[in-house]
């Protein structure tokens, strides 16, 4: 027998043996809600498999079993990389569980309108579970969240297309720098966390001496893509922010996406617009300290470098503090990503001030999925887990944001707190459309060559035609969810003619297709007036 021989049938005994070990373990799993019938199951799924979380859901489903005897709660925890495939198989094959976490990037209004039961009526009744609370027992399930679940386009919770609330949030997360509290204090001769733009570039030069000088193979920045976008996001916007608002048609204090895409194809505003170029130069002043190949990493493997003492500081969501903390051997500080003041001679001319991040929304909603077994009692668990006590309960296991009015922050998450005072945001080139052009051309922005003028010269025109694709592809999705509001209109409008929950969501769809059908129109004049040179 020759070793190809052998080496194939020793796989095959090893897959067979994984097999039979998977098949054991299904069918010595507890099954008393199967085989009682009096026994009701309630299964959630989500992706997130950072520490704390799941042991986090854990104790708040225990304690919601010790409420309910009958009752038998089950953590799905999916990883990320196979999320979609498996939520996607499960709706369409009818196996999916009672509550899903949703985002709005994987379940698109279709998906919402097809699998998902809304709960908009559910979120005007008081949560129960609140009865015990005395400023919370009688108002409604949504205006015991902090910030009421005001309907916005970031927010995962609620689609402005179909008009409904199809999720309850549980935490909030914001995007901190975390920091080797060791490396810098070497490095500084103090643990002394950045207060502008100017001193995080300057510890990131300090960084990168003190390896050269000790000989270690640090680097200040670990780097992956998705890192990346949570440095850039918030300098490229406070570079902009006076431009911004010269942009802003509707006069609301804030440019949307639709007023960006409009006014970069009238011309108003170019990559060489010097705001705009100030951006650019703000990736070029940090590119250069991140290490080589990062845009081929992930964010495991960003994170991994961190925690391996291979890199200084990682830019990431408070998600990840209780892996960061619980898992480095070093301690981890935090700070939120400075940007530069007014008098700054270089980036300051167009901004206002550091970005406000009231506007944060509200993470980690579960929806009621329409094929749930038991829907009544998924609905009452999941305001079990909205209600105050188990979301304070959440966030100091997970070390996550709260999201309940009255519940405290966590001492250890103190410096993950959103920064309320600020202004709006400026420019964003990568949230307009065009990620593709960005990624693909960051060795531009990275390395000792960094330069801002090359990427300009290189992708103006790229970008040219990625803004122009992505109003037009507006512009298409536009007509289609017009079309398929008229007959809900109609229904709304005959269902509650004089008052009641019918009627106030036909006046907000009505008022909602009125300002989707002037876009479109708006969109499609300004495709025509000014056609790609």
């Amino acid at each position: 027998m020759n070793r190809r021989r052998i080496r194939n049938l020793l796989v095959l005994a090893l897959l067979a043996a994984a097999y039979l070990f998977a098949a054991g373990r299904l069918l010595l799993r507890r099954g008393s809600g199967v085989v009682d019938p009096g026994i009701e199951v309630i299964r959630f799924a989500h992706w997130q498999i950072e520490p704390g979380v799941r042991e986090a859901f854990n104790e708040i489903a225990a304690d919601y079993m010790a409420l309910h005897p009958k009752v038998r709660v089950e953590q799905l925890d999916i990883p990320g990389r196979a999320w979609k495939q498996w939520l996607r198989t499960g709706l369409t094959g009818g196996t999916a569980p009672d509550l899903i976490e949703l985002a709005s990037y994987e379940n698109p209004d279709d998906m919402l309108a097809r699998y998902f039961t809304p709960i908009t009526s559910y979120l005007e009744e008081p949560n129960p579970y609140n009865a015990d609370e005395p400023d919370l027992r009688n108002v409604s399930w949504r205006k015991t969240y902090a910030a009421e679940l005001i309907p916005s386009e970031f927010g995962h919770y609620f689609s402005l297309n179909l008009l409904e609330y199809y999720g309850a949030p549980s935490a909030m997360v914001t995007v901190r720098v975390f920091y080797n509290r060791r490396l810098v204090a070497e490095a500084l001769g103090a643990d002394r966390p950045p207060q502008t733009f100017g001193e995080f570039v300057a510890l990131c030069a300090a960084l990168q001496h003190h390896a050269q000088v000790t000989g270690r193979p640090i680097v200040p920045l670990a780097g992956s893509w998705f890192n990346f976008t949570k440095i850039t996001d918030g300098l490229f916007s406070a570079a902009s922010q006076r431009v911004a608002l010269t942009l802003d048609l509707s006069h609301n204090l804030e440019m949307t996406k639709h007023e960006g895409l409009i006014t970069y194809i009238r011309g108003r505003w170019s990559l060489a617009t010097p705001a705009v170029r100030a951006g650019l130069e703000t990736v070029e002043a940090f590119g250069r300290y991140m290490g080589p190949g990062w845009v081929q990493l992930n964010r495991e493997d960003a994170m991994l470098q961190f925690l391996q003492g291979r890199a200084a500081m990682l830019v990431t969501g408070t998600w990840d503090a209780g892996g960061l903390v619980t898992q480095s051997a070093f301690p981890v500080g935090a700070f939120k990503m400075p940007t530069f003041r007014r008098d700054d001679p270089k980036y300051g001319r167009e901004t206002l001030g550091p970005e406000s991040e009231a506007g944060t929304f509200a993470g980690v909603p579960f929806g009621l999925t329409r094929g749930s077994r038991h829907p009544e009692r998924a609905l009452d668990f999941l305001r079990f887990l909205t209600c105050r006590k188990s979301n304070a309960k959440f966030s100091r296991i997970s070390t996550w944001l709260p999201v309940i009015k009255g519940v405290p922050v966590p001492p250890v998450s103190a410096s993950f707190r959103p920064v309320e005072d600020g202004y709006v945001a400026g420019i964003n080139i990568r949230y307009l459309g065009g990620a593709e052009v960005l990624m693909q051309n960051m060795y531009l922005l990275s390395g000792n060559g960094a330069s801002a003028d090359a990427y300009i010269t290189k992708t103006r025109g790229l970008y040219d035609r990625a803004y122009r694709e992505e109003l037009e592809r507006v512009a298409h999705v536009s007509l289609t969810t017009v079309r398929q509001k008229d007959s809900v209109l109609a229904g709304l409008y005959q269902l509650e003619r004089p008052a009641g929950l019918g009627r106030a969501k036909f006046d907000r769809m009505a008022a909602n297709q009125l300002t989707v059908e002037a876009d479109r129109l708006q969109n499609l004049r300004t495709l025509a007036d000014y056609p790609l040179k």
